[in-house]
């Protein structure tokens, strides 16, 4: 990764159990990973992610790294949606997450979705790197915005990419969405519509 790693998780198969032997973070980015989800005999890791002051501020860097074991299941979520306060001058938040997939392995991302308020700007990359056996479910979505206090597609950026390779980094999967209020408001909500979420 370029950047310095704010977060860095590892789970590995322990006694037949998929188990977390690696647990970093630092601010502005806190991992909760329960002892007991579920009834005993699930074996799944569950790893929530939060940040401080529950959303991400205007500058903000995360970067984070996963890497699941053979064998393993993991699922990676939130406790609430992913908040992008506004943007002071052109500053971008940015969130960047790097995993590694082993073999008959299952590793789920399922987030709460993104909300960026008013003139926020908000860009995340996720990168997944997976095996010919492995097992991956990413749901990537977004909201129009704080809809209930009036704002409806009135950030400043929106960029997601979600890249997945396979061994020799062969692309797999290559995908970038962007939604740029340079566009205009009028054109985003002409196409968008009423729409409130989109993934």
């Amino acid at each position: 990764m370029d950047q310095l790693e704010t977060g860095s998780v590892e789970v590995e198969k322990i006694a037949g159990k998929s188990t977390v032997t690696r647990c970093f973070s630092k601010y502005a980015l806190k991992f909760i990973i329960p002892k007991k989800v579920g009834p005993a005999s699930t074996d799944a890791v569950w790893i929530y992610t939060l940040t401080y002051g529950g959303g991400i501020v205007s500058g903000d860097s995360i970067s984070c790294n996963f890497t699941i074991g053979d064998d393993c299941t993991a699922v990676l979520t939130t406790q609430a949606s992913t908040k992008v306060y506004k943007s002071v001058g052109i500053k971008c938040s940015e969130q960047m997450l790097e995993a590694r997939v082993g073999s008959n392995t299952l590793f789920v991302v399922t987030p709460d979705p993104v909300t960026c308020f008013s003139t926020a700007r908000y860009s995340q990359k996720q990168v997944f790197r997976v095996l010919s056996d492995s097992n991956l479910v990413v749901v990537d979505w977004f909201t129009s915005g704080r809809y209930e206090s009036g704002e409806k597609w009135d950030f400043g950026l929106y960029k997601s990419s979600n890249n997945i390779y396979l061994e020799d980094h062969q692309p797999l999967f290559l995908d970038t969405r962007v939604v740029v209020a340079s566009v205009g408001y009028e054109m985003i909500t002409f196409v968008l519509g009423d729409l409130k979420i989109l993934t």
